[in-house]
């Protein structure tokens, strides 16, 4: 629900800002799906951070005592 509320914040925004030609809405189109990309590619890193964590942590005590 927040995403596409968010998605249509921004196409909105950008619409705004370019005007409503067809340059303007696939402009609008175009960053609103970058901008949503890399906040769902930001969620995932915060999703999986736990994980990450205990690989590094693991690898770390690989490293130490393996020797």
């Amino acid at each position: 629900m927040m995403v596409e509320v968010l998605y249509l914040l921004i196409f909105a925004g950008v619409l705004f800002f370019t005007g409503v030609t067809l340059f303007g809405v696939m402009l609008s189109i175009g960053v609103s799906f970058l901008f949503i990309l890399a906040f769902g590619m930001f969620a995932m890193f915060i999703k999986m951070l736990p994980w990450l964590l205990v690989i590094m942590l693991g690898i770390w005590l690989l490293k130490k005592f393996a020797h």
